[in-house]
C-alpha cells in the first residue's frame, strides 16, 4: 500500500488512465462508426426495397383497380346483384377475374424476365403449360390453367359481410351462390376457412366502411398437404344496384403478392461480405416470407405484433434470435385501412458485424496494451530521475513537521528539481528563524495575541471593545511565602499560574498579564466569541475547582478570590517602539480589580452587568452597595453562590 503513495505510482496511475481512456474512446468511436455504416447500409437496402415495393404496388393497383371497377359495372353482374342472385353473379364474375389474374401474371413475368427464351420457359412453368403450347412470343395462345399458388382468391360478400359459399356435395339444401372451386384447387381449403363473416368488420356495417374500393393484405394457405403460405393483395370492390344505387355487397379479388424482389434482394446480399438481408410481410399476426427461416417466423411475428401495438409507424430495433443479434426494420403498408394491418419486414443478421467488432476490439485492445507498456517504460525512465530527489524532499518535509528545522537536502542538479531543493533549504532556514521568533513571542505574550500579531501586517491598534475582565488573586500569599526560599516561592507561583493559565485557555480566555500573585484574563479581546461573560464565569468556577484540587497535594495550600466585570474598554498594544504589550484600559478594568480585592477566599464577585448577562447560568446573591477605591459611584456587586 505504501508503494501506491509514491510519486512513481501516482505518475503511473495518472498516465495509465489517460492512455486507457484514449484507447476506450477510440474503440467506442470506431464501433459507433462501424455500426452506423452497417445500419446505413441496411436502411438503404430497406428503403430501396420499400420504395420499389411501393412503386410496383401503385403501378399494379392503378391498373387493376380500374379494371375491377369496370367489372363491377358489368350489366349482367349488376342485374344478378340487384336480384340478390349471387350464384348467377358468381358465374359471371369468376371467368372475368380468372382472366384478369392470368393477364396480371403474364405482365409480371414479362417485366421480371428480360431474356425472351428464359422468360417463356419460366412463364410456362408458372402457368402450367408445356413449351409445345407456346405461341411465337412465348405466351399461351389460350387461357392457361394457373398453378395453385397463382390462382386468384375470389369471393362475393353480401351486404351483411357474409361470404357466399357455393353448394357442396351431399348438401343440396345449402344456400348456394358462388360456384365452388374445384376439389383439387389449392385455394379451396383456404376459401372454406375464411368463408364466414368478415373478421375486421367488428360491429360495423360493411356499407358504412366500404365507401369505395379498398386494398388490403390477407394471409392465405394453399395446398391440401404442404399448407404453404403466401400474402394476397386483396381488392374489395363494392357492388351497387345500377338503378337505385343501393349497396348490394362486394366481391373480393386476391392475387399473390410478388416475391421476386424479395428473393432478388436476398440472393444479391447473400453473395456480399456483409450477409444476406431477409424480407417478408407481416399480416394477420403471422410472418410470411420466402427467405426468413420458417422456425424463426413465429418469434419475429410476435415481436412485430407487440411493437405495432405500441406504435403503428416504422420501427428499427435490434432483436436476439438464438442468441444472435438481428437488425429488424418494418413499415406498416396500409395505415388506416379497414383490412388487418400489414407490414413490410426486413431482417438482417448482425453476426458478421459482431465478428468484425470482435476483431476490431481485439486489434484496438492489442494496440492499447502496447501503448500502456510503452507508457510504463517512459514513466519508469522519467520517474527514476525524479523519485529520488522527491523522496528526499518528502523525508525532509516529515522532519520539519516534527519540528526539526535544521534539515538540509542535497542539491544535485541545476534543473527544476535542483532549484526546488535549494528553495526548500531556504524555506527550512526561514522556518527555523520564524519558529525562534514565535517561541520568544509566545513566552512574553498570550498565544492568541501572538497569533494576531503574526497574522497582521501591523501591530494591534487601539479600539473600543466590549470585554469581560477576570482578576484572580491569592489570599494571604505574603504570609504563606514569607519564610520560603525564593526558588521555592517561584516554583509554587509557577505551579499555580500554569494551572490557572490552562483553565483560562480552556475557556477561550486571553491571559493579559501576571502581576505578582495576580492573573488577569480577558474575554472578548482581541476577538470575541459572543458569549464572553458566560465563559468568564465558567472559567472562574473552574479556577476555584482546580485550586481546590491542587491544595489536596500541595505542601502549601492557598485560597483565591476572583473579581469579574464587563463593559466597554480600550484594547490594543501599548508601550514603546521597542516593547509593546497588549492590554485593556478603562473604568471596567479598575472595577474588576476592586471586585477581586473585596472577594474573600473561595468567592467570585461580579458587577451587575456581568450578572445580567449570566443570570440564567448561575445562582448569585446581591451584596450591599459599597463605595470602592477609585470608583466615584457606589457599586452593587453580586456574589456567586456555590452550585
Amino acid at each position: 500500500m505504501k508503494w501506491l503513495l509514491t510519486f512513481r505510482a501516482k505518475l503511473i496511475l495518472t498516465v495509465f488512465p489517460v492512455v486507457a481512456g484514449i484507447t476506450i474512446a477510440t474503440l467506442l468511436l470506431a464501433e459507433w462508426k462501424f455500426m452506423a455504416t452497417y445500419t446505413r447500409l441496411f436502411e438503404e437496402q430497406f428503403e430501396s426495397q420499400i420504395n420499389t415495393f411501393g412503386l410496383a404496388k401503385n403501378k399494379r393497383t392503378e391498373a387493376l383497380s380500374a379494371k375491377l371497377a369496370k367489372i363491377a359495372g358489368h350489366p349482367g353482374l349488376q342485374e344478378a346483384v340487384a336480384k340478390s342472385d349471387f350464384t348467377e353473379a358468381g358465374l359471371i364474375l369468376r371467368p372475368l377475374l380468372e382472366e384478369l389474374a392470368t393477364e396480371r401474371l403474364q405482365n409480371e413475368l414479362h417485366a421480371n424476365f428480360s431474356k425472351p427464351r428464359q422468360g417463356g420457359q419460366r412463364m410456362q412453368q408458372l402457368l402450367g403449360r408445356g413449351s409445345d403450347d407456346q405461341d411465337r412470343d412465348g405466351l399461351q395462345s389460350s387461357a392457361p390453367r394457373l398453378p395453385p399458388s397463382q390462382q386468384p382468391y375470389i369471393a362475393i360478400i353480401d351486404p351483411d359481410g357474409n361470404f357466399m359459399a357455393g353448394p357442396r356435395k351431399n348438401m343440396p339444401g345449402e344456400r348456394g351462390t358462388l360456384p365452388p372451386l374445384p376439389a383439387g384447387n389449392g385455394m379451396s381449403a383456404e376459401f372454406r376457412r375464411k368463408s364466414r363473416k368478415l373478421q375486421w368488420l367488428g360491429g360495423n356495417k360493411l356499407e358504412d366502411i366500404l365507401k369505395e374500393q379498398e386494398i388490403g393484405y390477407l394471409r392465405v394457405e394453399y395446398g391440401e398437404e404442404n399448407h404453404s403460405e403466401q400474402v394476397r393483395e386483396v381488392f374489395i370492390t363494392p357492388l351497387r344496384d345500377a338503378r337505385s344505387g343501393r349497396f348490394a355487397g362486394a366481391f373480393l379479388f386476391g392475387l399473390p403478392l410478388p416475391v421476386l424482389a424479395e428473393r432478388l434482394l436476398y440472393e444479391q446480399t447473400k453473395r456480399s461480405e456483409y450477409g444476406e438481408i431477409m424480407s417478408g410481410v407481416w399480416v394477420e399476426g403471422a410472418l410470411v416470407s420466402t427467405t426468413i427461416p420458417k422456425e424463426k417466423r413465429a418469434e419475429i411475428a410476435r415481436h412485430i405484433a407487440d411493437s405495432i401495438h405500441h406504435s403503428r409507424k416504422s420501427r428499427r430495433e435490434v432483436i436476439s434470435i438464438d442468441g444472435v443479434p438481428h437488425q429488424l426494420f418494418f413499415r406498416v403498408l396500409n395505415p388506416g385501412s379497414p383490412f388487418p394491418l400489414a407490414a413490410q419486414v426486413n431482417l438482417y443478421s448482425l453476426a458478421v458485424m459482431e465478428h468484425e467488432l470482435d476483431e476490431l476490439r481485439r486489434d484496438v485492445g492489442v494496440l492499447g496494451l502496447l501503448a500502456l507498456l510503452i507508457a510504463l517504460a517512459v514513466v519508469l525512465f522519467i520517474s527514476r530521475g525524479l523519485s529520488g530527489p522527491i523522496k528526499e524532499l518528502v523525508g525532509a518535509t516529515h522532519q520539519i513537521e516534527q519540528g526539526n528545522y535544521d534539515v538540509n537536502v542535497p542539491v544535485r542538479h541545476a534543473d527544476e528539481v535542483g532549484r526546488l531543493a535549494a528553495s526548500f533549504n531556504e524555506m527550512a532556514a526561514g522556518l527555523a528563524l520564524q519558529e525562534k521568533y514565535r517561541s520568544v513571542l509566545n513566552a512574553v505574550a498570550d498565544r492568541t495575541v501572538a497569533e494576531q500579531l503574526i497574522a497582521q501586517s501591523s501591530s494591534l491598534g487601539g479600539e473600543m471593545r466590549h470585554v469581560t475582565m477576570l482578576f484572580c488573586d491569592i489570599r494571604g500569599f505574603t504570609s504563606v511565602t514569607e519564610n520560603m526560599p525564593p526558588a521555592e516561592v517561584i516554583d509554587l507561583l509557577n505551579e499555580h499560574m500554569t494551572a490557572l493559565t490552562a483553565v483560562a485557555y480552556r475557556h477561550g480566555g486571553i491571559v493579559d498579564k501576571f502581576v505578582g500573585d495576580l492573573i488577569m484574563v480577558l474575554f472578548g479581546a482581541p476577538v470575541s466569541t459572543g458569549e464572553d461573560a458566560a465563559r468568564a464565569v465558567q472559567c472562574a468556577q473552574d479556577m476555584l475547582r482546580v485550586r481546590h484540587e491542587l491544595n489536596q497535594t500541595s505542601q502549601h495550600p492557598m485560597e483565591i478570590g476572583i473579581g469579574i466585570a464587563t463593559g466597554p474598554v480600550v484594547a490594543g498594544c501599548m508601550g514603546s517602539d521597542q516593547r509593546l504589550s497588549y492590554t485593556v484600559l478603562g473604568h471596567r478594568v479598575n472595577l474588576a480589580s476592586r471586585l477581586c480585592s473585596i472577594a474573600q477566599a473561595g468567592e467570585i464577585v461580579m458587577d451587575a452587568e456581568t450578572h445580567a448577562e449570566t443570570r440564567e447560568l448561575i445562582q448569585a446573591e446581591p451584596m450591599p452597595p459599597m463605595q470602592l477605591k477609585g470608583i466615584s459611584e457606589a457599586v452593587n456587586p453580586w456574589r456567586m453562590m456555590a452550585a
